[in-house]
Formats: structure tokens, sequence, C-alpha cells
């Protein structure tokens, strides 16, 4: 099943339809003569037999005469997988047929490792004819620290948020990012702060929270989500309390005596799968060295 960073990543090319092209301009030099509309096509690409073959997301310009001059497959990849690259010269094909145009492989990843291992040509004969991916690596991400910008492409500010939120423009960045979630709807703004915070490290997630509880204009819709993990953080720890004296109830009702040791490894624990494995062992056991050792 895809992941939620996987569908994340894909969300932003799906709901910024320039996404694709400007960074296709930018990063590789890939010309888009007479561009004037996107067009989301399909990504099935079983034209025949009963094999499936189904990409991530297929896009494709059109000129002021809606003729398309190029055909996008955007490809989220997050981790290193052979059996990809066997499928993805069948999605050019495909949709190069459908489209009568040149088209490209662009491949989406926000590690560095994959991406090395993404922009290996793929050989399609012994003759030399190849496909070339186009890797869109975390190092290739753009940097927006400017809010404006970030207003006017919120899209574009996540990926910059997710590859260099930790970096040295940490407050520019995570500042224009917070500015461009304000040009979102809820459902978006809650998804993206999810995937910049899940890819921050502590410090810079730290520094996010703080940016927004500071900021009057960032406190409502999107600090509520902070609020929530907050409180469901406060039911968790509330429930490891309860499960650990549960434990020791029943540990004291069988008269099976703790040391001082115990009882701080049994206080400490937050695991509740390991709080309720000791209960179940306290049922039962002898002595609660067999259950701690």
């Amino acid at each position: 099943m895809p992941s939620y960073l996987h569908e994340g990543l894909l969300d932003l090319f799906r709901t910024d339809a320039l996404l694709a092209p400007t960074l296709l301009a930018e990063e590789f030099g890939i010309p888009l003569p007479g561009l004037s509309r996107m067009r989301a096509e399909s990504c099935d690409f079983t034209d025949i037999g009963p094999k499936e073959f189904r990409g991530d997301l297929a896009l494709s310009t059109h000129d002021d005469r809606d003729l398309p001059v190029l055909g996008v497959c955007v490809e989220v990849q997050l981790a290193a997988d052979d059996v990809r690259r066997w499928k993805w010269p069948v999605y050019l094909t495909t949709l190069r047929s459908r489209l009568c145009c040149p088209v490209v492989l662009l491949v989406v990843t926000p590690n560095r490792k994959v991406a090395k291992w993404a922009e290996q040509p793929i050989e399609l004969d012994n003759v030399g004819s190849v496909v070339q991916p186009l890797v869109l690596g975390p190092d290739r991400f753009p940097v927006v620290t400017d809010p404006d910008e970030a207003r006017r492409r919120p899209e574009r500010a996540t990926l910059s948020a997710i590859a260099h939120g930790a970096g040295p423009h940490m407050e520019e960045v995570l500042a224009a990012f917070l500015a461009g979630l304000m040009k979102t709807d809820d459902e978006h703004a809650k998804m993206y702060l999810d995937l910049v915070d899940d890819a921050l490290t502590l410090a810079a997630s730290r520094r996010l929270e703080e940016l927004m509880k500071n900021t009057p204009e960032y406190r409502g819709r999107i600090a509520t989500k902070y609020v929530a993990k907050g409180r469901e953080e406060g039911r968790e720890e509330g429930r490891a309390e309860q499960a650990a004296r549960a434990v020791a109830t029943v540990l004291t009702a069988r008269g099976l005596e703790l040391s001082a040791a115990q009882r701080e490894r049994l206080a400490a624990c937050t695991d509740l799968d390991q709080l309720d494995a000791w209960l179940a062992q306290a049922v039962t056991a002898t002595s609660s060295d067999e259950i701690f050792g």
C-alpha cells in the first residue's frame, strides 16, 4: 500500500498543475514552448493483455491550440526498487503513443541514496537505447524563502520545507512555508504540515511549533494540530500510568514484592504493548524477577 508520504508528495503535484513543468524547466532545462495549460492523464498504462501497469501520476502540457507538447510521468520513489525500473519504460512509451509528443520520466524522492539509484539510465536493448530518468532529489527541491512566493505556490513551499526546513535557511524556509499554508484549505494545510513535520529534525520541528505559537496569524486552524497532538500524547501517558498501576496491583495482591529498581522501571515505561505483556505475566509469575529479569 502507498505510504502517507508517497501520497502526500503526489498530492503536491496533483494540486499544483504547474509544479512539475516549472521544475522540469528550472532544474533540467526542459523547454516548454507555447505552454498554455496542463492536463491530468490516465495513470493506467495497460493497453492490452492481463498484466497491469499503473503509474503514480501522468500529466500533459498543451499549447494555445490545445495540442500536447510534452507528457510527464511523475513517479514518487521512497526506496530503491528494481522492479519499478522495468515498468517505467512501459509508462513512457504508452503515454507517448497516446499523446503523440515527447515524454519524460520525473522521479521525485526525498532520499539522496534513492535519488542516486534512480538517476541511472535504464537500458532497453544491447545497441545503446536507454531511458534517462530525470530525478528530483532533495538537492533539487526548490528553496523558497519568500512568503509572497509561498502564498502563490504553497505546494512548492512545502517541497522546500521538506528538503531545506532543517538547513542553513531554516528560519526563512519555515516562515515562508507557514505563509503558504494560510492559502490552502484545511485538509491540505494539515496534510502539508504533517509531511513537513515528519521530515524535519527534532530541533527544526520545535522551531516550527514556536513560529506557529508566537505568530497570531498561525494560531488558528494550523496550530490546532499541535494542540490535538498534545492531547493525544497526554491520553497515551495516562493509559501507560494506569497499565503500570495494574501490573503493580496484581503483583502486590499475589504477595510478590517489587524491588526499587523494578518499580522505577515500571513507572518509567510508556510502551503499552510492553505493559500489557507484563500484566499478563503478573497473573502467573512466581516472582517479580521472572517478569523483569
